[in-house]
């Protein structure tokens, strides 16, 4: 019902109430914003929130994905860590700040505890390991759903 009520209004042009925003930011479906290099693994993403009806936009930068996420306020960010655009700390503490408190996942190569520590120094939830499987896919989008929800 929100939904309609929230679309009849967007086609109107104007804001959608404050009541319509709240119920809104309560959903319970996912939303992802997805910074990926390769084809497989935007296909595979692709797929699994296709799958369990998840929303999933995707970005091909980091400034892309901090603009979609201001407007969108994703659950969870995706990003991969071998970006063209800098440095993998700042694009992700730069994710992670744009957010609204989406949990920000580093997607890597390299999947080890001293990675994972960075990462969360850098205002991150977790890394996923390359190459991306759906079920490692799953139970990390799941964990930082959980861990999303219950932090509101």
């Amino acid at each position: 019902m929100w939904q309609s009520i929230r679309s009849f209004f967007l086609r109107k042009g104007s804001v959608a109430p404050a009541e319509t925003r709240h119920a809104d930011s309560h959903r319970s479906r996912v939303t992802i914003v997805s910074v990926l290099l390769e084809d497989q693994d935007r296909s595979l993403i692709a797929e699994v929130c296709y799958q369990n009806q998840w929303d999933v936009f995707f970005a091909k930068t980091c400034a892309e994905a901090r603009q979609v996420s201001e407007q969108i306020k994703p659950h969870v960010i995706l990003l991969d860590r071998d970006l063209a655009d800098g440095d993998w700390r700042h694009s992700l503490s730069g994710c992670a700040a744009s957010s609204a408190g989406a949990c920000t996942m580093l997607i890597s190569r390299v999947a080890d505890d001293y990675l994972w520590n960075e990462v969360v120094c850098n205002g991150g939830y977790d890394v996923l390991p390359k190459p991306l499987r759906e079920p490692d896919v799953l139970r990390a989008v799941k964990f930082a759903w959980s861990y999303w929800n219950s932090a509101r």
